[in-house]
């Protein structure tokens, strides 16, 4: 601002001179038109003509035609004048544009701070054995024995507390050991032998991308992301309608979108994904003409099941509308759960102490009756003698009765993604 004042008195003083100048130009005209615009003529002293000379004639013409000069450039300085000055106070003043919602509110003269919703609970982008990891130097690094510091394995983190600062964001729920040590029994074949029982297709190739681990899988399917949006207010919902008060409101924090101000009334909207993709994988048996058993098809179905441990045992568990995976579930037995984290921006192919774009495992389960229960078409009443804690058989079910399913099946092994 200092500059732009001192610019601004700098061309008044211009100005100044200009004006300064002009008013000289008027003063010689004037002055030559008083000296010059008489003399007598003729011998009457009754007639007197006033005559002006040619050359102070064209002389005075000059002077005017200069002065307009000057007074049209005078004109258009200070035109411009005006507007660099305009200019130079305008980029004084730093420009704000907001990008987010916090910068938004910044703007508005609310400021937070933005909260991540998913830190430090997704384990999903953190090595399976970031638990394991030490905090002593010397476990992690190796001295070159030089005195001139440490060799770094994993890139330049600067000295060992920087370092260990970095491995220490990593989530204290997690499962101890490695994700791929086996919980079960793995099936054993010769190479490019067929397993038609387990459907396994070659430990060797997708181990390491694999959550072996019962304890490790389990955290990695009950893992939810949190995603906050922005959503227009329901009839009865109360919202907000305008910066200020949307600056405010609870779970503010963890918003990134910025508030829509168009008026309307809207509500933070909370929405949680699983971290991979879940499949279950059922057997369709249709019945032919003359035959109650006929063809068999495949059936595959996304549902959202978890994983969970009883005593020692895992389930997992989906509750469903009554649909072919439910009925196939009940009536064959079993069914084959799998689980797939993909990510596309990843050039190795498995791994799980490296960023790898497949991830995930494949799990056998058998239909726990006891801990399954069918329910009415209200989803809220259970079938009589087909509730949770009744240990029922297929050949118990009345399906014209059945609504919808809370199906629990028990693990009977988990095996490598592939």
């Amino acid at each position: 601002m200092y500059k732009a004042n001192n610019s601004k008195k700098t061309s008044n003083r211009n100005f100044d001179l200009w004006e300064m100048k002009v008013m000289k130009y008027k003063k010689v005209t004037l002055a030559m038109m008083i000296a010059s615009s008489v003399f007598v003529s003729g011998c009457n002293d009754d007639e007197v003509e006033y005559k002006t000379p040619p050359e102070d004639l064209a002389k005075i013409t000059q002077l005017s035609d200069e002065v307009s000069e000057l007074q049209a450039t005078n004109h258009n300085l200070r035109v411009q004048n005006t507007a660099l000055v305009a200019q130079v106070e305008k980029l004084s003043v730093p420009k704000f544009e907001a990008y987010d919602f916090v910068t938004q509110c910044a703007a508005a003269g609310i400021t937070f701070s933005y909260k991540d919703p998913n830190a430090p609970e997704l384990v999903k982008a953190q090595p399976a054995k970031a638990a394991d990891r030490s905090t002593n130097c010397s476990d992690c690094h190796s001295y070159d024995g030089d005195d001139t510091g440490v060799t770094i394995p994993h890139g330049d983190q600067g000295d060992c507390a920087n370092c260990h600062d970095a491995h220490s964001v990593v989530d204290p729920d997690a499962p101890t050991g490695d994700a791929t040590d086996p919980t079960f029994t793995q099936p054993e074949f010769g190479s490019g032998a067929i397993d038609g029982f387990t459907g396994a297709s070659g430990g060797a190739y997708y181990k390491s991308g694999s959550y072996l681990n019962a304890e490790w899988l389990k955290k990695q399917l009950n893992t939810q992301v949190k995603n906050y949006r922005w959503r227009e207010a329901g009839e009865e919902e109360t919202g907000v309608s305008t910066i200020a008060a949307a600056c405010v409101v609870e779970g503010r924090e963890h918003m990134l979108n910025m508030f829509p101000t168009d008026g309307k009334s809207y509500v933070v909207d909370i929405k949680e994904n699983a971290i991979g993709a879940k499949l279950v994988s059922t057997v369709n048996k249709v019945s032919g003409t003359g035959s109650s058993m006929g063809s068999t098809t495949p059936n595959i179905a996304t549902f959202g099941f978890g994983l969970k441990e009883v005593d020692g045992d895992y389930y997992a568990n989906m509750f469903i509308g009554k649909n072919n995976t439910c009925y196939n579930i009940i009536m064959n037995g079993e069914a084959r759960l799998s689980y797939y984290e993909y990510d596309p921006t990843q050039f190795q192919k498995t791994g799980l102490d490296t960023s790898s774009r497949n991830r995930g495992a494949r799990i056998l389960t058998t239909t726990d009756y006891a801990k399954t229960g069918l329910y009415g078409f209200d989803w809220y009443t259970p079938v009589e003698g087909l509730g949770i804690g009744e240990a029922f058989t297929p050949e118990d079910v009345d399906w014209s009765k059945v609504g919808a399913c809370n199906i629990t099946l028990k693990v009977e092994n988990i095996i490598p993604l592939g």
